[in-house]
């Protein structure tokens, strides 16, 4: 019981930072996080003991973030925040994640996973638009991951190299569970329904969050691989590297991104994914995956803030964002898979990074409408 307490540490410190939230709500945040954070270490592990390709285990992130964005995108449209199905989506994470522990082949790990998925999107959804009610609630909730992945990293580390995968699936359950003994509080947050802006800029958005998600995932799925293939590191030193990476993405969600510069963090964060599979330097790479941590924290946040302002609702698109980063998530590791079946490391590195500068391009692109189309609007009132 002591690893799930200390992994529910970061509700605690999130909570520090902003009293009003509800502690329940950052929790759930928090076991989706840890869940997400496990990826890396778990798809070397579940390739090894049950003898499949690299590339294929990257279908259990491709079932569980299908089913996280579908649940993502129709609970914003269907429902609204309600503890039942805060509770529910807790009590059905946890036992799909126990159900992983003791599936018998690859096949039924897939199929725990997309159950798994449901339960996270619908908590994410949650927490999101609970964020919309706040001032700085969504760089408070946005802190939810790094924070987690901080304290989640080495202890999943620790666990995959002396206990294996499946008891790291027994701890994600034990959170999961301990989240759901926290109270919550959702105010009064509308449903969404069909009722959303018609601005085109924000479609624009969402497919520039896909492309970023597709190119992100990708290279960042496969990251413990790559760090022990290319670089040589042990899963404790990797997970090290990804505590580094979360760190420095708790700094950069206490800060706000100046206006007009999302782009450009998109594109650090590509420049970050080029190095770590084609240069072999390990204290480059810590460097670049700290850099990675601190630039996706900035330009998301950024993008958010973008969407909500061309919104009817400040928590209209929050759950459309969640599920075009998702499905992002659902293809970026297949790309990554084919890029390492036939390629290598570096290769995937690169295509990686290109596919996020695409999406720098795009969201800079409508940075510079916006900017340009409110100076006419200051220039008109003047007038």
């Amino acid at each position: 019981m002591i690893l799930p307490v200390v992994m529910t540490l970061p509700t605690r410190v999130v909570q520090a930072v902003r009293p009003q939230a509800s502690p329940g709500v950052l929790a759930g945040a928090a076991a989706v996080a840890a869940t997400f954070a496990a990826t890396p270490f778990l798809l070397p592990e579940v390739s090894d003991q049950l003898n499949i390709g690299i590339g294929a285990t990257g279908l259990l992130s491709t079932a569980q973030v299908g089913s996280f964005a579908l649940a993502s995108f129709f609970a914003g449209r269907l429902f609204r925040p309600r503890r039942r199905y805060h509770y529910g989506s807790l009590l059905l994470l946890a036992m799909a994640t126990l159900g992983s522990v003791l599936a018998p082949n690859f096949a039924v790990l897939l199929v725990t996973r997309i159950f798994a998925g449901l339960g996270m999107g619908t908590l994410t959804w949650i927490a999101w638009a609970d964020a919309t009610r706040f001032p700085r609630g969504i760089g408070d909730v946005a802190a939810v991951a790094p924070v987690t992945a901080t304290v989640a990293s080495p202890l999943i580390g620790w666990i995959i190299q002396t206990g294996g995968f499946r008891w790291v699936f027994v701890t994600l359950s034990l959170v999961a569970l301990l989240a759901s003994l926290l109270p919550v509080d959702f105010g009064d947050l509308p449903r969404i329904g069909r009722n959303v802006s018609g601005s085109r800029s924000n479609l624009i958005l969402l497919a520039a969050l896909l492309i970023l998600s597709v190119g992100g995932s990708s290279v960042f799925v496969f990251s413990g691989a790559t760090a022990e293939g290319v670089q040589g590191l042990s899963p404790v030193a990797v997970s090290w590297a990804l505590s580094l990476n979360a760190i420095s993405g708790v700094f950069a969600t206490r800060r706000t991104a100046r206006r007009g510069s999302a782009w450009i963090w998109i594109l650090a964060t590509a420049t970050s994914a080029a190095v770590i599979g084609t240069i072999v330097n390990s204290w480059l790479f810590f460097v670049a995956m700290a850099l990675w941590g601190f630039a996706f924290w900035m330009a998301v946040p950024a993008v958010f803030r973008l969407l909500a302002d061309r919104s009817l609702n400040p928590s209209e698109r929050m759950g459309d964002a969640q599920a075009s980063m998702a499905a992002g998530r659902i293809f970026g590791p297949v790309v990554g898979g084919l890029a390492l079946g036939f390629g290598s490391f570096s290769g995937l590195s690169l295509l990686g990074a290109v596919v996020m500068a695409v999406s720098a391009c795009i969201v800079g692109g409508v940075e510079v409408y916006r900017m340009r189309s409110h100076a006419r609007q200051v220039d008109q009132a003047e007038t």
